[in-house]
């Protein structure tokens, strides 16, 4: 109790074992890639998801909703990597990024923290919505005690120091797997997939670098929603068209899984009353 849920990963594909030995951290195996979904059919059914649960939904929860079902679908990418070995977890839990505007210059003095959503594969969109919406507001008011204790190290600490005391921290809490709420610390910082928003920043596409403390293998930079020529049915239509920049560490994820997930991605968005707003 109070642990994160992991249990070792039995029999993995032999290149597992050939990546783990070809790379050592997550510095050099980043593989990148480009979504590009139609919107049309979610869009159109928004509006009346929205009444009905009183709630405003931004493509990063129907992003968030999407790629939780993909990893549900394929759960040996659902997993950090501690030492050499490769471990799964039982739930998926994402880290969306808060942007925090700066107290007297929102942009200059702006920084980055983040909310996490555990058992992202269990909630609705509306359920993800509104739990994020009340996380970010807490850490943009830095009412977040756990958020507000850890950054608050930051302050004190000498700029050579900062990357010993995050690598010493993910040491302990993934690599040992050992609970330290108690020093402010949250159970599990990062999650499963982390996904940030830079469409609401009136950025239209981005990719985000992997980030070796948070032993995160999946990385979805979310960008604006743009009207673009689609081809419908041999025809060329002006759709509206939502562009995510996906990381992934190979060490962990393949083309083939990379493959998988994309068409199950892009199905979400095609059937949205099936898959995504169907509460």
């Amino acid at each position: 109790m109070g642990r994160i849920k992991l249990r070792p990963y039995k029999n993995p594909p032999l290149f597992r074992k050939v990546a783990m030995g070809t790379w050592r951290t997550a510095k050099d195996p980043s593989v990148y890639g480009l979504l590009e979904i139609d919107m049309k059919a979610v869009l159109e059914l928004l509006p009346e998801y929205e009444k009905k649960h009183n709630i405003k939904v931004t493509a990063s929860h129907l992003v968030g909703k999407a790629i939780a079902f993909c990893m549900s679908k394929r759960p040996e990418i659902n997993g950090m990597i501690r030492g050499s070995k490769l471990y799964l977890r039982e739930n998926i839990t994402a880290f969306y990024q808060v942007n925090v505007p700066g107290a007297k210059d929102e942009i200059g003095g702006a920084t980055l923290s983040g909310a996490t959503i555990e058992k992202m594969e269990l909630k609705t969109v509306g359920e993800i919505a509104k739990e994020l919406n009340s996380k970010a507001r807490r850490v943009k008011e830095d009412q977040d005690d756990d958020i507000s204790k850890n950054m608050r190290i930051f302050k004190y600490l000498p700029w050579w120091l900062c990357s010993t005391y995050l690598n010493i921290s993910s040491w302990l809490v993934y690599g040992l797997n050992i609970n330290l709420k108690f020093l402010g610390i949250p159970k599990d910082p990062f999650g499963s997939v982390m996904i940030t928003n830079v469409g609401s920043l009136g950025i239209d596409i981005g990719f985000a670098p992997l980030c070796p403390y948070t032993r995160v293998p999946l990385i979805l930079l979310v960008g604006s929603i743009q009207k673009m020529p689609w081809i419908v049915d041999d025809e060329i239509q002006v759709r509206p068209i939502l562009k995510v920049g996906v990381t992934f560490d190979h060490r962990f994820i393949d083309g083939i899984h990379a493959s998988q997930m994309a068409r199950d991605f892009k199905k979400c968005f095609s059937h949205p009353e099936q898959y995504l707003l169907n509460d």
